[in-house]
């Protein structure tokens, strides 16, 4: 098994103030309820499984999933994620940590259904989500991704971000 590459992004969100890409009118991005905790980690689960630069890691990423929606979801009444939808169909998610230390505040990514990738949407996702930690006080917002994947070339590198290569874990 390879071990993965990851590389660290940082956006300083006191200075932050892109105005997200506009959405088609048939899709929505909002915060997540409790009830919708299964058919995030569907989808999460998913975009990382059908994804071709992550499909080998797999396993050593699905862990770090699961524990960053349980985190999110965990007897939360109003658990701190944002999904997208295409009329009432969940299509996305990107679940988030407030801690302002935290390591990663973008714990799952911008994640998207397959169907759904190359449209903008995961930009748009990235954006909100970067402008909710924002909004819960969060100075300098980080997330981490598989080091040469399409997310760290086309959508964490958006939005004045800093890269820093983080290496094998």
């Amino acid at each position: 098994m390879n071990a993965v590459h990851w590389v660290r992004f940082a956006w300083e969100l006191e200075k932050f103030t892109t105005v997200p890409p506009s959405l088609p009118p048939s899709y929505a991005i909002r915060r997540a309820i409790a009830e919708e905790r299964a058919t995030v980690t569907a989808v999460a689960l998913s975009t990382f499984t059908l994804n071709s630069d992550w499909n080998p890691s797999f396993k050593e990423v699905r862990p770090l999933i699961e524990k960053a929606i349980h985190d999110v979801f965990h007897e939360k009444n109003d658990p701190f994620c944002l999904i997208v939808t295409h009329g009432s169909r969940i299509i996305g998610a990107s679940g988030l940590s407030a801690e302002n230390e935290a390591p990663n505040h973008l714990l799952t990514g911008p994640c998207l259904s397959l169907e759904y990738q190359n449209r903008g949407l995961a930009s748009a996702l990235l954006a909100h989500s970067l402008l909710a930690l924002k909004e819960a006080g969060v100075t300098t917002a980080r997330g981490v991704t598989k080091q040469g994947s399409c997310a760290a070339q086309f959508i964490y590198s958006k939005f004045g971000s800093i890269s820093l290569a983080e290496g094998k874990k």
